[in-house]
């Protein structure tokens, strides 16, 4: 390869060191391979070189900002039996633009959240469901059967308790007025829980909720975050993409905008008027302490019975069930 310094073409060596260069604000550090000159042992260009260490930033900073990457993609397209550009068609791209992420072109964010969405067979179908129509027959026969494929096999997941928590901490914004106090937490998962339960029988997360003096608790969310106190909980960057499926993040979102909205003395009131917490506190009086577990099964049947009550039969229909509180809210 040719040396500036040598002025002539000269044998040279590889080393592999790790660089940090900045990519678009974010601080990047990579493992790079750099050619040196065996004569001068000055730094010299290899284009095969430089396009190998362009690859790999790029994929450190993908992996950095949140971004997916070139093998999710690749897997998406193996996963649905589809190509590049009935993809990008389905979603409603220019047709070269997921050839373009293929061939190493960074997604802007919200591209990337949407292509993350789809490894999740529910969220693919719906997609699919709205804009088959601008598919090929044949194509549209083989990203059917690989549905299929992988709705048979998909069963709803438990996921832990932090995780959800970590969820809604993700909302958190003080200067649009979203926030979140370990009170106030511990009721959105008292909510959260009740829908999964009534919307799919099963439980959004194994840990068990206590009848506290407060309502509903979780003990390890309440030791988790108990040197806050009273104090505010500041957002987190947690990528929940992968953690919950497209339909437990839709009525995460629900349950945040619907209850998120109240403070938590207004959602402990609401929580003290549902039946689960009455129950497993019965006999006890208002201030005592207690550690009594909130059956899933009371909850499960509690939440269903208001589901049929207010005719809730898709997930954005929960906020019909605020009615149920409306004395509490505006009284």
């Amino acid at each position: 390869m040719y040396c500036y310094f040598c002025d002539k073409n000269v044998d040279y060596k590889v080393v592999e060191k790790n660089v940090t260069v900045p990519i678009k604000g974010v601080n990047v550090t990579y493992n790079a391979k750099i050619a040196f000159c065996d004569i001068c042992e000055n730094e010299i260009d290899v284009p095969e070189l430089d396009n190998e260490n362009i690859r790999v930033a790029n994929t450190e900073y993908r992996k950095k900002a949140g971004l997916i990457t070139v093998e999710e993609i690749e897997e998406l397209l193996e996963k649905y039996n589809i190509g590049k550009k009935p993809l990008a068609k389905l979603l409603g791209w220019g047709e070269v633009t997921i050839e373009r992420y293929l061939n190493g072109i960074t997604p802007l964010k919200i591209y990337s959240d949407e292509l993350k969405k789809l490894k999740d067979p529910v969220y693919m179908k719906k997609v699919y469901e709205a804009n088959k129509d601008v598919l090929a027959e044949n194509t549209r026969k083989k990203i059917e059967r690989a549905l299929e494929e992988c709705l048979n096999f998909k069963e709803k997941r438990t996921v832990s308790v932090i995780n959800v928590a970590r969820f809604f901490q993700t909302k958190v914004n003080i200067d649009e007025g979203n926030y979140i106090t370990p009170l106030k937490l511990q009721k959105l998962l008292y909510y959260a829980q009740g829908w999964h339960l009534a919307f799919f029988d099963k439980p959004l997360f194994d840990s068990e909720l206590q009848a506290w003096v407060y309502g509903p608790v979780s003990p390890e969310i309440y030791r988790t975050y108990q040197k806050y106190h009273n104090a505010l909980i500041e957002m987190v960057d947690f990528d929940y993409s992968n953690v919950f499926d497209a339909e437990q993040i839709e009525l995460l979102d629900i349950i945040n905008n619907t209850y998120g909205n109240f403070d938590a003395i207004l959602l402990k009131k609401m929580t003290h008027w549902d039946l689960p917490w009455r129950e497993a506190r019965k006999g006890l009086a208002s201030d005592q302490p207690s550690n009594v577990i909130i059956e899933k099964e009371c909850i499960k049947n509690y939440f269903k019975k208001i589901k049929t009550l207010f005719n809730i039969n898709k997930l954005d229909d929960i906020k019909k069930s605020m009615r149920l509180y409306e004395d509490i809210i505006f009284g």
